[in-house]
């Protein structure tokens, strides 16, 4: 009985054993119930939200470096342009120009050397622009020149950035009396090394520089030697001279367009650098044999009190004789060509500048308002001096007194065969001024 028993129970616990290998094998895979087409859609939907999410992010982070960055630029320490003034004029023209690299989009740092004599709402402005202001005693010309001269040297103070802003490793230094065309920041890293690139003063001489414009690497070594010259200026000898002397043999020259005098388009005649394929010769006859008898008139000075200045910047005398004695070989030079007319001198109460008298005293003959042209409407250079404004990037007002001394209309008046872009040229700084320039500024109106 006990061994059926067991035989019983040796089967039932063999069955049991076997049961789930044997279900295994015979029972079938359970199916999957396949999604229907609206599901599969809404699927790929939510998944591409996804993935445009996560694009969002990597885009956003990926930019955030690059936005921080840039206040952060070394070049803002190491590079800045610098600007001299040594009064109020010349001071309303730095402001002029702090604003054109503004609009140039330059993200150079701007310093600017002013002396004693600079007013001290313009110290104010400067610091309003965001410009740093070094106020320095000019160092003293030879024998203590006076004039237009006498602070001259101011500007070669620029040699020793790196000691009155340490951290500065190269500047562009510009005269104030000019106007930025084009932003130059790419320069600071563009040019080689060297201790001075300047352009050549092209309307002097092929191997002598123009310190309007000068592109310093600032070292312990070039300072001790500017300094170490004006220790030692001759007589006669002013800031553009004493850097030819010093530096006119190892200076990179640069183009003229970065020192395009203005006279140009005053006289009709372009620099060789411009490199124009006009034949100059047509160029000469037409502008000595096209000159009917011209009317020359003798403007009085502008009254006292205003922005009056009829030299340059102090560029040295090389820059003033230059001016004086430019090639001009379209003015008059038969005298008998020209008939000078004395006009009625204004009063001091003639708040007028440039000459212009108002017209208040109905018997006083007023001028003409322009005289027979000296140039045809149409001359052969008229497109190319439009190139060539376009191709300057610094201009420098060398020709008809400074801009704020003049208007469009009296400068018209004064040079009525003139290429129009002299006139707007100056109104150009001259809209600029108004909008930057503290105070009432007496310009002609």
């Amino acid at each position: 009985m006990l061994s059926v028993i067991a035989g019983c129970a040796v089967s039932i616990l063999f069955l049991l054993c076997a049961f789930p290998a044997w279900h295994l094998f015979t029972s079938a895979p359970p199916t999957r119930r396949p999604l229907d087409l609206d599901a599969r859609i809404e699927r790929l939907v939510r998944y591409n939200q996804h993935l445009q999410h996560a694009l969002a992010q990597a885009t956003e982070s990926a930019t955030e470096p690059i936005t921080a960055a840039v206040p952060n630029d070394p070049r803002q320490d190491a590079f800045a342009y610098v600007f001299y003034a040594t009064s109020d004029p010349y001071a309303c023209s730095v402001l002029v120009n702090i604003e054109r690299l503004e609009v140039l989009e330059s993200s150079l740092a701007i310093h600017v050397l002013l002396s004693s004599d600079v007013s001290r709402q313009y110290l104010e402005a400067f610091r309003q622009a965001g410009a740093t202001v070094h106020v320095r005693d000019p160092p003293p010309l030879a024998k203590d020149l006076g004039g237009y001269y006498k602070d001259c040297l101011l500007k070669l103070l620029a040699f020793k950035m790196h000691v009155l802003s340490p951290g500065l490793e190269r500047i562009l230094v510009l005269d104030s009396d000019q106007l930025v065309l084009q932003n130059m920041d790419a320069l600071f890293d563009g040019l080689p090394e060297v201790d001075l690139a300047a352009p050549r003063a092209y309307w002097l001489s092929k191997d002598f520089l123009a310190s309007t414009f000068m592109m310093v690497c600032l070292s312990d070594r070039l300072w001790d030697s500017v300094q170490n010259g004006l220790a030692s200026i001759e007589y006669n000898k002013f800031d553009m001279d004493l850097i030819n002397d010093l530096l006119g043999d190892t200076v990179m020259m640069l183009s003229g367009k970065y020192a395009t005098l203005n006279s140009h388009w005053e006289d009709w005649n372009l620099p060789k650098w411009l490199g124009s394929t006009i034949n100059m010769t047509t160029v000469d006859a037409v502008n000595k044999l096209v000159r009917p008898q011209l009317v020359v008139h003798k403007a009085p000075p502008p009254p006292q009190g205003t922005f009056n200045d009829k030299r340059g910047t102090v560029d040295g005398a090389a820059m003033n004789a230059a001016v004086d004695g430019v090639p001009q070989p379209d003015r008059v030079a038969d005298s008998s060509h020209a008939i000078e007319v004395d006009e009625p001198a204004t009063t001091a109460s003639e708040p007028l500048l440039g000459g212009l008298p108002d017209g208040s005293n109905p018997e006083v003959a007023q001028p003409l308002p322009s005289a027979s042209p000296r140039f045809p409407t149409k001359h052969p250079i008229t497109q190319e001096l439009y190139l060539l404004f376009d191709t300057a990037a610094v201009l420098h007002f060398s020709a008809v007194g400074k801009p704020w001394i003049h208007t469009e209309e009296s400068l018209a008046w004064a040079h009525p065969d003139a290429h129009p872009l002299l006139a707007k040229q100056m109104e150009m700084w001259r809209e600029t001024a108004l909008k930057v320039c503290p105070g009432e500024l007496q310009f002609a109106q």
